[in-house]
Parts: C-alpha cells; sequence; structure tokens
C-alpha cells in the first residue's frame, strides 16, 4: 500500500555544547585551565552538521555526575542548555563550565527536552511531564555512563535522544471517478483515555549497557476527540492520503480498544465503530488507514512506525514545517 507523505524513521540526536572539539588529553580535577565538559549530538563521521528532532526545541536540561571510589558527585544539577545566536550553550551567570575530572572512575549523563517538560532529573532517576497535543513530544536521553577506561573519556558527550509521546493518525483511501473531500474527522474512544501523565524513567547503571525502565502516572483522563484536518482524494487512486495533524498522545495506559470515527465525505455525514487493537508505545507513529464505504469508514490497516520521522534539513535553532518531512 502506498502512502501519501509518510515517512522514514530514524532516532535523531540534539547537540547540548558546540563551541569546542574533542579533547585530547585530561588532567586534574574539576578546575579551571583543564578540559572543559563538552556535550553535543551524536554524528556522523567527518562530521557534516547537527540535529534537532523535528527542529522543535531550543533548549533542554542536563544532569552529569562522576563517581570516585563509589562516591557520585553532581557535576550538572539539571543544567538548562539552549541555542543562542548560532550555537549550544549551557554556561550562564548561574551555570558554569565545568572540567573534566581525571582521577574520576566514570561520568553519568541523562537529559530530557524541553526543559519545561523536564518536573524532576537526577542521576537515579527523570520526570517528564506529558500531555496530549499537536505540537509535539517531550524527549529522552538514553543514560550514558563513559567509563574512564573508556576512549570516550575527556572527550565529546554525545547523547542519543528518543520521543516521550506516541503519535496518531489517520489516512483515507477510496478509488473514484471524482476526487473526494473528507472533513470533520474524528476519532473519539468509548471510554476517557490518558490525556495528562508523569513518565518517570528510573536508570540501571549497572548493565553494560546502561538501562531506563519508565512507569507511567496518569494525572488526567478525557473521553474527548482527536480531530484531525481534511483530506482530498485525488480522482481514480486506491493511494491512502494522510492528514496532515499529528496528534502527541500519551503512550498506553489501559488505551481503550473500543472507538468510533466520525467525517464528513463530499457532504454527507458518516461514523463507524472500530477496535484499536495497538498497544500505544512511546517513540511510534501510528498511522490509521481506512476505506470510505458506501456504508461508513472501515478500519482497513494501521501502520506502525518506530520513530516519526527523518529530517535532513533541520540546522540547529530552526523551526519544523511539512516541508521538511523525508518521504
Amino acid at each position: 500500500m502506498k502512502l501519501h507523505h509518510t515517512a522514514t524513521a530514524l532516532v535523531l540526536f540534539l547537540p547540548l555544547l558546540h563551541s569546542c572539539n574533542e579533547v585530547d588529553e585530561i588532567s586534574g580535577d574539576n578546575v579551571a585551565g583543564n578540559s572543559p565538559i563538552v556535550v553535543s549530538a551524536e554524528t556522523a563521521s567527518p562530521f557534516t552538521r547537527s540535529y534537532i528532532p523535528l527542529g522543535m526545541y531550543d533548549n533542554f536540561k542536563v544532569f552529569a555526575a562522576s563517581e570516585q571510589g563509589g562516591t557520585r558527585t553532581v557535576v550538572m544539577d539539571g543544567y538548562k542548555v539552549e541555542f543562542l545566536t548560532d550555537d549550544w550553550t549551557y554556561v550562564s551567570e548561574t551555570q558554569s563550565l565545568m572540567y573534566w575530572n581525571s582521577n574520576a572512575d566514570r561520568y553519568l549523563f541523562t537529559a530530557g527536552a524541553p526543559v519545561d517538560a523536564v518536573a524532576a532529573i537526577s542521576a537515579t532517576s527523570m520526570t517528564l511531564s506529558l500531555e496530549n497535543n499537536t505540537t509535539g513530544s517531550a524527549m529522552a536521553c538514553q543514560p550514558l555512563r563513559i567509563e574512564r577506561t573508556s576512549a570516550d573519556f575527556g572527550h565529546t558527550v554525545n547523547l542519543r535522544f528518543g520521543y516521550a509521546h506516541c503519535r496518531v493518525c489517520v489516512a483515507f483511501m477510496k478509488n473514484a471517478a471524482e476526487s473526494v473531500t473528507v472533513e470533520d474527522v474524528r476519532l473519539t474512544p468509548d471510554i476517557a483515555i490518558a490525556s495528562k501523565a508523569e513518565l518517570t524513567y528510573s536508570y540501571d547503571w549497572s548493565t553494560t549497557t546502561p538501562a531506563a525502565t519508565p512507569q507511567l502516572s496518569v494525572k488526567a483522563s478525557s473521553g474527548a476527540s482527536l480531530g484531525f484536518d481534511r483530506v482530498t482524494i485525488p480522482s481514480s487512486t486506491s493511494d491512502a492520503v494522510l492528514s496532515e495533524t499529528r496528534h502527541y498522545c500519551v503512550p498506553d495506559a489501559a488505551n481503550t480498544t473500543g472507538w468510533t470515527i466520525s467525517l464528513t465525505v463530499n457532504g454527507q455525514q458518516k461514523s463507524a465503530s472500530f477496535v484499536n487493537s495497538e498497544k500505544w508505545e512511546s517513540g511510534k507513529n501510528y498511522i490509521y488507514v481506512f476505506s470510505l464505504e458506501e456504508n461508513g469508514p472501515k478500519l482497513v490497516h494501521v501502520i506502525s512506525q518506530d520513530n516519526f520521522f527523518y529530517c535532513e534539513d533541520i540546522l540547529p535553532g530552526d523551526k519544523f514545517s511539512n516541508a521538511d518531512m523525508t518521504e
């Protein structure tokens, strides 16, 4: 099945501080004059550009701690990082430039975006505030541990982000001699679903690759409909056409399976019930594809993509538009 405006999936990365290159030598404790801690995006070699997932944010929050002889020392206690003029920086009147301690056994890094979504952050956990919306997702960094024996110790710290929300889209197909206009599209759950929540990631640093275990705490539920923009299906095509609207939703919290779709097709109102068998997961994009039959819409397929989409042309601090979406 071909789908107009569907997107390829890729986990994207955020640059935090990009004013310094890799540091080859480290010495001393956290004192000025030694190697600064530089946090950036994981990039291909050679370095060609930086990325912001979806171009959504120009700020996020970072936590870093060093460990030495079983003692943990906080290095960056929820530092705010923002894009200023043409670069990322965390240095401000209240946030000092930090330096590597060559005597530390290891460093631990976590981060979340945007800053306002990070309700709490520490070495043991991070909590993100989630709310159903149509503008974007909160993001969590994969926990990163850098050992003193690692080749990455003292070099640029590369953080990798993933999405906390899931994303819900709709698409329609109808092979007709003339174009078809689909309007007033709404998906309505038969039981209230989570509309606000806190998603807490608890970190396990003891494994080879540090693990984050998410725990969802629902703060509010709603039976409100998810509304989508109009769709125009060209004449004589069997392709599914995607609505421009994307709903970023709280991932599965005992999500109801019973839903209703209502819409207007060329001025005629239609509705139908359908079963949502998908368990909504963080970072996944769900496209519900409906065929428009004479008696009403019918769910024929759900496309599940691992990551929302890949934007090649987003520069640090830029905005996102549909024109940037890769087919």
